[in-house]
């Protein structure tokens, strides 16, 4: 299912207030593979750690959310990812000892 700018950002900022309302504890990032991204290279723990991700409909769109929460709101994230169409999801996981920018 692909959601609207909007959408995200409400359900991003009802899962960050549900689990942690810090934002410093937060990181969103893009990706083509979301899951892939959480897991491998962040090294987010499926079952255990606080993660969402949601599909836009353009890499743009993804990035306005990404934008939003690392520059509006200061959660920790990359903004250097490539501009390819292919990154149309924005993912969001709570940062723990064991996770990895």
């Amino acid at each position: 299912m692909v959601f609207s700018v909007q959408q995200v950002k409400y359900e991003f900022l009802a899962y960050i207030k549900e689990f942690d309302p810090e934002f410093s504890n937060w990181y969103v990032g893009l990706a083509d593979q979301p899951k892939r991204a959480l897991i491998d290279q962040h090294g987010v723990r499926d079952d255990q750690d606080p993660w969402l991700y949601k599909q836009l409909l353009t890499n743009r769109a993804a990035r306005t959310v990404q934008d939003y929460f690392v520059g509006h709101l200061g959660t920790a994230g990359n903004r250097d990812t490539p501009q390819s169409e292919d990154f149309d999801c924005v993912y969001l996981y709570k940062i723990a000892e064991h996770t990895r920018p």
